[in-house]
């Protein structure tokens, strides 16, 4: 009898020491950074590719953690992120709003504009803030823009047509229900190939964002285990120091 409950112990302890070491890492299309494969099973890990990616795969691999990946709508990624702990969230813009919600590891990947955007053939002025508010702007809910034009009076329904994702946007601008679009150049230009619009003309408006606040984040929910915290921050340094060799 001793001998069982010895044993039960022991797969007890190797149990809580897996489910301590296992992270839950959650994100969003968001190509070409982030690129969910179409068609693949959802729930697969290596289904996620684009450099950001690839970069966190990094980071995770030197912090010897186990890990799941998983594709969501931005807002319910952001939902788990600040509701759930051991949640590693990327990529993810800080700002003062979202400082102290996680554990933050930045950068890392480079500084990506976030920019207006508009059809040639749309009148919009896409120049100014207050000349976006004469035009029906697509922006993807909970996102860091959407929050940002929210707190300069931009108003949904009014001035802001909300979609669950960015290609949802896309598909309204080419149609003509709405104005303008809020994206990076990058990923503009990949979801117009896709969707085998790279013939339209474009045109670039503001940019909204201040640069550091564009670098490329992944971040920890609050509440996390202390050791998964420990070894990414480890990790992440050593990557660092690897990058700027």
């Amino acid at each position: 009898m001793k001998h069982l409950f010895f044993i039960l112990l022991i797969i007890a302890s190797t149990f809580a020491h897996a489910t301590a070491s296992q992270v839950e890492v959650v994100s969003e299309h968001w190509p070409p950074f982030i690129v969910h494969q179409k068609g693949l099973a959802h729930q697969s890990t290596h289904k996620v590719t684009g450099q950001v990616t690839r970069n966190v795969r990094e980071i995770l691999h030197l912090a010897e953690l186990d890990y799941s990946l998983t594709i969501y709508p931005w807002a319910r990624s952001y939902h788990l992120a600040t509701n759930k702990p051991n949640v590693l969230i990327y990529s993810i813009f800080k700002n003062e709003q979202r400082a102290p919600k996680f554990h933050w590891f930045c950068p890392i990947y480079r500084s990506t504009p976030i920019k207006a955007y508009k059809l040639a053939t749309n009148d919009a002025d896409v120049h100014s803030l207050e000349a976006l508010k004469s035009a029906v702007v697509g922006v993807m809910r909970g996102d860091n823009s959407y929050k940002y034009l929210l707190d300069k009076g931009f108003e949904e329904d009014t001035h802001l047509d909300v979609s669950a994702n960015e290609e949802i946007n896309l598909l309204k601008l080419i149609t003509g229900k709405i104005d303008v679009v809020i994206q990076s150049e990058q990923a503009l230009r990949y979801r117009l190939k896709q969707l085998n619009a790279s013939h339209l003309t474009i045109v670039e408006g503001l940019t909204l964002h201040p640069i550091k606040q564009t670098e490329h984040c992944m971040a920890l929910s609050q509440g996390t285990d202390e050791k998964i915290i420990d070894k990414i921050d480890k990790a992440f340094k050593q990557w660092l120091v690897a990058q700027n060799s």
